[in-house]
């Protein structure tokens, strides 16, 4: 396969760049991607577990390319490896190569190269909703793509994108991070709900506060954006707020009459018809969250674009939980 790929480029008119690398030195394209992932990554595991290698298998890739090259690309002296003059001036190269390489590839067949294992950061609502059913169009449009979700707040799941433990992550966390591109995925509607035996008459959320907690996700998570606004707007003194880093747990605290909360409206559905729950009313009403898809800007496997398409054909922040 990569002999086709080299001969592509070469009528491709890429001869230029890519002869003196991958013929006169006798480099590989595993090689090169071996080397630039390890420099992008936060550590040889992380970029090995990236390709689905061994560290050792990775290690050797990038020592035989040094070899090759005839040039030492990482200093190895210290407690951690850093790239060299060498290795830097190649690094910024090296995703270049590998994209037009990717460009070509997908000209002469992409679907076929949608496969592998990727990690996808998922925040806890879609876990709990939604997602199964992306998994299994996945599974359907793309059978030899595994797909392994990892769920935890928004911005841990940016950081691990960042250092590469991720492919890809849909949060509702706000980044600004120049590395990561991003897609709208929704709009999802929050709405404010107490155990129904709470609510007296036409009694508001304004009211309820001076009496009840108000449960929220801690700040690692984008929908405290959405509180912070209201509290802002509003001008409302919230006397005793209670967080927690799950999403089940606060609606399991609203629904045992312990506090108020604010949750998505969709996801809500089974309470909200068995009676458990009701909506209350404010006098500010809440902002609504987006949610986005976020993938490493210079990440452009093949094997992303069909994970966002399907995503965006998919997306359903009004699932109810667990879809029951």
């Amino acid at each position: 396969m990569q002999y086709e790929i080299i001969q592509t480029i070469i009528k491709a008119n890429l001869f230029h760049v890519f002869y003196s690398l991958f013929s006169m030195r006798r480099l590989s394209l595993k090689q090169l991607e071996a080397f630039y992932w390890a420099a992008t990554c936060d550590s040889f595991a992380t970029a090995a577990d990236k390709l689905h290698i061994s560290q050792s298998s990775l290690s050797k890739r990038i020592v035989e390319m040094e070899s090759s090259l005839g040039r030492a690309l990482f200093d190895r002296s210290g407690r951690r490896s850093t790239l060299t003059a060498e290795g830097r001036a190649l690094h910024s190269r090296a995703r270049t190569l590998l994209n037009q390489v990717d460009e070509l590839v997908a000209s002469i067949g992409a679907d076929t190269l949608i496969g592998g294992r990727c990690r996808l950061g998922v925040g806890e609502i879609a876990a709990s909703s939604w997602l199964p059913k992306l998994v299994s169009r996945l599974g359907e449009r793309h059978p030899q793509l595994k797909l392994e979700p990892y769920v935890d707040l928004g911005l841990e799941l940016e950081t691990k994108l960042v250092s590469g433990k991720l492919d890809a992550a849909m949060i509702a966390y706000p980044s600004t991070h120049p590395d990561l591109g991003s897609v709208l995925l929704a709009e999802v509607e929050y709405i404010w709900v107490a155990r129904s035996d709470k609510i007296d008459g036409a009694c508001k959320v304004e009211d309820l506060v001076k009496h009840l907690p108000v449960v929220t996700m801690s700040r690692q998570a984008g929908s405290t954006r959405i509180l912070d606004s209201w509290r802002n707007t509003s001008q409302v003194i919230i006397p005793d707020i209670i967080e927690s880093n799950s999403m089940v747990t606060l609606a399991g605290l609203i629904s045992a009459g312990v506090a108020i909360g604010y949750l998505p409206h969709g996801w809500l559905q089974p309470l909200l018809r068995n009676g458990t729950l009701k909506i209350l009313h404010s006098n500010t009403p809440l902002t609504k969250l987006q949610y986005k898809f976020y993938w490493r800007s210079d990440d452009t496997r093949p094997l992303l674009a069909g994970l966002r398409e399907v995503a965006l054909e998919m997306v359903d922040y009004d699932t109810p939980l667990l879809m029951l």
